[in-house]
């Protein structure tokens, strides 16, 4: 039996604000053409030689003005000492070797948010803003999984101008993004690109079963040494990914973290400085309209239970394999928010979970435990 998603994993819930999609606006752009062909010229290809309309949907004409409102919101990090392979590397003569990437401010208490992978091995973080002032940044708490970081830095508010943060669940492939970045703290960088993929796969061990998560977004925007850690917006200016995974390879896409999947996670970072996962100990897969035909569902929704752990919180609070979970904890969910949602319940909790079984609706409650390890 194929198996597909285990209910623990990575990530969080839903949020709040305005997000840029392509359905808000349109803009657009007048291309002129060339005139049309003398003729004998048989290398030539006819075209009108009047302007030509281009609607692109959501495409500002430029991001100029997104940069520009957004660069006060992007975070220099550097370290103490020299580090290997951070943004001077790639720039022939560059002169700041101590350059680990780039960041966000995230609230005016001073919380910044980075890529885990940028501050492992830094002795000493020092993070500058887009005035020039540099601040010493604590490392508050961070999660290897979803490679996030959250640090802190003892700056006055008014220096400090917070991102708006988006939602990343309504986001669909082939949406226009922005990759923004600080590499070495004297200009901000942006890279243009489009989501390519909502669900690549991250693989995570759990209770002795390898399973694919579905937790990072990818998108062909360039994200390099430089601007990783750094906030991916819409073209609304709310940002909906942390850029993560970085490549040297032209034309591979790269890896974001949805904000969705990482907002949940802030809190048990600000209190615990870890994040302490929960699990199901279910298989899920997603629903289709021929499985919502069959189970006697108006529409396809929900995660179809494939298989279940023996003794997991799920087999104990009476889930079954062919059962199709519509909510857990009050929200609707499908076989790809579901883990997240688990995996951030919280350990100990008596969670409600809806399934749909025999034609109806049912409750179960269950009794979140923590993830083995």
């Amino acid at each position: 039996m194929l198996r597909s998603a285990v209910f623990s994993s990575l990530t969080l819930g839903a949020l709040f604000v305005v997000s840029g999609s392509c359905r808000e606006r349109a803009a657009t752009e007048e291309v002129t053409t060339p005139a049309a062909p003398s003729k004998g010229d048989a290398s030539a290809v006819s075209a009108p030689s009047g302007p030509v309309r281009i609607v692109y949907p959501s495409a500002p004409g430029s991001f100029v003005k997104l940069v520009r409102e957004l660069s006060p919101s992007v975070v220099h990090l550097r370290s103490s000492h020299n580090v290997r392979g951070g943004p001077s590397s790639l720039i022939p003569g560059a002169g700041d070797s101590n350059a680990l990437g780039s960041a966000f401010v995230l609230d005016r208490d001073g919380y910044i948010v980075t890529s885990a992978h940028l501050i492992g091995t830094a002795p000493q973080i020092h993070a500058v803003l887009s005035s020039g002032d540099e601040y010493i940044a604590q490392v508050v708490g961070q999660d290897a999984k979803l490679d996030l970081a959250l640090l802190k830095i003892d700056a006055p508010a008014k220096a400090l101008t917070p991102v708006r943060l988006g939602d990343s669940d309504p986001v669909e492939v082939g949406e226009w993004v922005l990759a923004l970045g600080n590499p070495e703290g004297s200009e901000v960088t942006a890279s243009a690109g489009i989501i390519s993929s909502l669900g690549a796969s991250n693989r995570d061990e759990i209770a002795g079963t390898r399973t694919n998560y579905q937790s990072f977004m990818r998108t062909d925007a360039n994200i390099d040494a430089g601007n990783s850690g750094g906030p991916l917006v819409n073209t609304a200016g709310a940002v909906i990914g942390v850029s993560s995974a970085v490549s040297t390879k032209s034309g591979e896409t790269r890896m974001v973290v949805p904000i969705s999947r990482a907002r949940d996670i802030f809190p048990m970072l600000k209190t615990d400085g870890v994040v302490t996962r929960a699990w199901l100990g279910v298989f899920v897969h997603p629903v289709t309209a021929d499985v919502a035909k069959t189970k006697g569902m108006e529409r396809p929704t929900g995660a179809l239970v494939s298989d279940l752990v023996p003794a997991s919180p799920a087999a104990r609070a009476g889930i079954i394999a062919g059962d199709v979970i519509l909510e857990f904890d009050g929200k609707a969910v499908d076989h790809r928010t579901l883990p997240f949602l688990a995996s951030t319940a919280g350990v100990g909790r008596q969670i409600p979970v809806q399934v749909w079984r025999s034609g109806q609706s049912r409750e179960l409650i269950v009794v979140s435990a923590k993830m083995p390890e």
